[in-house]
């Protein structure tokens, strides 16, 4: 595990976001927790005296946000040791049945609001002579791209294609980078996912209530990466097993999405 230091996450108000800031502040970090001004207002708890916790209402669509945040903490801290950038919604819908509204909110919040932390963070992060460190939360749907998820997909899949680039373009591992991909976990995330249709919310439901994974549990397998400076985290067995046949067997692997999504609908 990294020495504690200062952090930035997106999200943080709820689900693995909130998870991996707590966890990053129960192993002594100082913690700039960002997400929408409605979410950090349901955060009613009064942070305790001399907590190391900041609550910044930001949207990460906006670009002009990122950059005073960054002007903001540039005056504040000395340094930046860590980039988690865990905001991120979703939407179900089959291609041809999703408003282009869904597309831009799902789009522009996972991959743009990613790649603006990154293009507005990333100098500052290279200039550490530490062990700095980017994380980016996709998804295993970003590898699998199930039917009816499409967009969330998309996103995701441009989430992994950024970390990697980003990777390449980092001599040294300054900052080192990992792409976490998580199957289906407990979190908050369901409450700002758009379903066109009721069976996908049931279903979405039924795996979220079976699940063995908490946000909690990521968050730890995703700090325990950061220590062992991992590229990729794919968190789940089932996720495991199915990562392994995109790779060998793609055709093999759309072919049992489709199998899936049939016997669903």
């Amino acid at each position: 595990m990294m020495l504690p230091g200062s952090a930035i996450v997106t999200g943080a108000a709820s689900g693995l976001g909130q998870a991996i800031a707590n966890a990053l502040l129960a192993d002594g970090w100082t913690v700039a927790c960002v997400d929408l001004p409605e979410a950090i207002a349901r955060q009613n708890a009064e942070k305790p005296p001399g907590s190391r916790e900041q609550r910044i209402a930001m949207d990460v669509r906006d670009g002009a946000a990122w950059q005073a945040l960054h002007d903001r903490l540039r005056r504040d801290w000395s340094d930046l040791d860590l980039l988690v950038n865990a905001a991120g919604v979703g939407a179900t819908g089959v291609v041809g049945t999703l408003p282009e509204s869904q597309w831009r909110r799902v789009v522009d919040t996972n991959l743009i609001g990613t790649a603006l932390g990154c293009e507005t963070f990333l100098p500052w992060l290279r200039a550490n002579s530490g062990r700095p460190h980017l994380v980016n939360i996709a998804s295993i749907a970003a590898v699998l791209a199930p039917a009816s998820m499409a967009a969330y997909s998309a996103s995701k899949a441009g989430v992994v294609a950024l970390s990697e680039a980003i990777a390449a373009e980092c001599p040294r591992r300054r900052p080192g980078v990992t792409i976490v991909c998580p199957g289906f976990f407990r979190s908050g995330l369901l409450h700002t996912w758009h379903f066109t249709a009721s069976l996908e919310k049931r279903e979405a439901e039924r795996r979220m209530a079976i699940t063995g994974w908490t946000s909690d549990r990521v968050a730890r397998r995703v700090l325990h990466a950061i220590g062992r400076n991992r590229r990729y985290v794919v968190v789940g067995l089932q996720a495991r097993w199915l990562w392994r046949l995109k790779r060998f067997a793609p055709r093999v692997t759309t072919a049992l999405m489709r199998l899936a999504y049939r016997r669903l609908t």
